[in-house]
């Protein structure tokens, strides 16, 4: 429900969002994915390359293992070691020649780079087709293992690192030695590389100088070797190391002959940017499309929710009845027929709202004096009334009186060319009306007191003497004892109160509030017009707070309070009509 009050502009903000969000989303779990299955695919393929590259090492190696048997077996060595006791040097040099021919000869079939040493430890002899070996007693003792060792020499001058392992052989007192450089193995790790940004090494668990390729970077092979050096290292497996804030795959395999562990370094980098380079055009993608999304919503807020809220800030002022309002700034779109439309719409409602208020201006005139013409003769006939109980009395002066007062009377009451009087003019006016009465009834007295600012105040005519009248007839008229009325002006809080309160027997709290209720609704034919028109004329005139107020007055009696707030009414001049308060 929430959703359906938004807005237009929301909704396609929302719409936008949505549409964007899931593509997002799922292109980075794509994403993710595929760097993933990338990362697995190098894995493997790395781990297949060393295995393969490990293969052929492995088979040089037991190729050159098998180079003591062979040697052992040769006619030439054997007929050597046979007749090296008897014949004379020369002999013996043709058969040392012959065996350095036949040793290089086999060295020569192996794709590595080796040397074949045999060393006699009786004769302490040493033959080879290499001239620069020397027989070391010492260093035969140390040899005495099944293992390939790393050793270095000094050769010529220069120093050489080589693998190297002695055999026993079938012949007493012969040991073969077979040597292979690092060097062989530095072609086989510049091969892998092969230009790429990866890094093959032969690496040695433990300790122990690495076997790099020709254009190695030690720095990088320094730090892979730390790391592996802190791990466990089986006979084969992969780690993902960070290396100088970068990201590197290493892979790695035991050499079963050697003991030393292939490794190879891939960077992450290399691995990973065509897929970066596509997950950034992607996101560059996405930014342009949410360019284009804030222009196109900019463009959708500027020509239809723009135009819209004025629409609606229009009919909302023409609601609360600013009839006047007009929209000024088109939108220069399809809104101007909108726009157009809805200012000659409010122009039509204003023309129709004037007519009709002018017209309630000359009903509630009409009605007021007509208002004013039932009050007339309500008042004409009690005093008629009296005229002619106290003509059959014989009283001239009584009816002298009454006929003086009453012509004053009717002479203010026949003036309806003006709807409001002064407040003094109708104290006047109240004045011979109560100067009839006490000619009438003579057991009453009157207490009057209006401050003098309020006498100059604007009033309706003809609206107090009814209420007097009502203190007179049904307060202290029908009592016995001497009665009193009492008459007072008030004004606080911007209002103003004339107070009529009288000593009679008043009324109880339930008809007092049925009093209220009857002058608030239509008048119908059951209900006096005398208190009804007075309110009503109150309500017409000022509306707001005025009106009548009953209660029950401390002398006993009824307390009437005839309220208004005269800011509220304003008088023509020149017809003297009253216009309709302004709320």
């Amino acid at each position: 429900m929430a959703f359906l009050k938004m807005n237009t502009f929301s909704k396609v903000i929302i719409l936008v969002a949505c549409l964007l969000a899931p593509t997002i989303l799922l292109y980075s779990y794509s994403y993710q994915v595929s760097v993933n299955v990338v990362r697995k695919t190098v894995e493997n393929g790395n781990d297949n390359r060393l295995t393969f590259v490990m293969s052929q090492m492995e088979m040089m190696i037991d190729q050159l293992t098998k180079f003591p048997v062979t040697v052992s077996r040769d006619y030439s060595i054997k007929q050597y070691f046979d007749g090296r006791n008897a014949g004379d040097p020369l002999a013996l040099l043709q058969k040392q020649l012959h065996i350095a021919d036949t040793l290089n000869i086999q060295t020569a079939t192996s794709g590595w780079n080796n040397e074949i040493i045999l060393y006699l430890t009786d004769s302490e002899e040493v033959l080879s087709h290499d001239y620069s070996a020397k027989f070391d007693n010492n260093y035969l003792q140390d040899a005495q293992s099944k293992l390939w060792q790393h050793r270095s020499s000094l050769v010529y001058g220069m120093y050489q690192t080589y693998f190297s392992r002695l055999f026993p052989t079938d012949i007493p007192n012969l040991l073969v030695e077979v040597r292979f450089a690092d060097a062989n193995i530095k072609n086989m790790l510049s091969t892998l590389k092969l230009d790429s940004q990866r890094e093959p090494f032969l690496y040695m668990a433990g300790g122990g100088e690495p076997i790099i390729n020709y254009t190695a970077n030690r720095t990088l092979v320094n730090s892979v070797i730390e790391q592996l050096d802190q791990q466990q290292l089986g006979y084969t497996g992969s780690l993902n190391l960070t290396l100088q804030k970068e990201r590197y795959i290493v892979n790695y395999i035991r050499a079963t002959s050697l003991g030393w562990y292939l490794v190879d370094v891939v960077p992450m980098e290399s691995i990973f940017s065509p897929i970066r380079t596509s997950r950034n055009l992607f996101y560059t993608s996405v930014a342009l499309l949410m360019a284009l999304s804030i222009l196109a919503t900019f463009l959708l807020y500027r020509n239809v929710q723009k135009p819209i809220q004025l629409l609606v800030r229009g009919v909302q002022r023409i609601k609360q009845g600013q009839y006047s309002s007009r929209l000024q700034k088109l939108p220069n779109n399809e809104f101007d027929f909108l726009f157009i439309s809805f200012n000659e719409m409010a122009e039509q409602v204003q023309e129709l709202i004037e007519k009709v208020y002018k017209e309630n201006l000359r009903s509630r005139e009409a009605t007021l004096k007509h208002l004013q013409s039932q009050i007339n003769p309500h008042f004409l006939y009690n005093c008629l009334s009296y005229i002619k109980s106290m003509a059959k009395l014989r009283e001239h002066e009584a009816i002298i009186a009454m006929a003086l007062n009453l012509g004053q009377y009717y002479r203010y009451t026949t003036r309806l060319e003006k709807s409001m009087t002064r407040l003094s003019d109708e104290i006047k006016l109240v004045d011979n009306y109560l100067k009839i009465q006490m000619l009438r009834i003579q057991r009453f007295e009157i207490e009057m007191d209006i401050p003098a600012p309020m006498l100059e105040l604007m009033i309706p005519r003809l609206i107090i003497q009814p209420l007097v009248e009502n203190a007179v007839i049904h307060g202290v008229e029908n009592c016995l004892e001497y009665g009193k009325i009492n008459i007072k002006g008030l004004s606080s809080g911007g209002l103003h109160r004339i107070v009529v309160e009288d000593t009679g027997k008043g009324m109880t709290e339930e008809k007092i509030r049925e009093l209220e209720r009857k002058i608030a609704q239509q008048l119908d034919e059951e209900m006096g017009c005398g208190l009804w028109n007075i309110h009503q004329r109150l309500v017409h005139f000022y509306g707001g707070r005025s009106g009548l107020l009953f209660s029950r007055s401390p002398l006993g009696g009824l307390r009437v309070e005839l309220v208004w707030e005269e800011a509220q009414t304003l008088e023509r001049e020149g017809d003297g009509n009253v216009s309709t308060p302004h709320r």
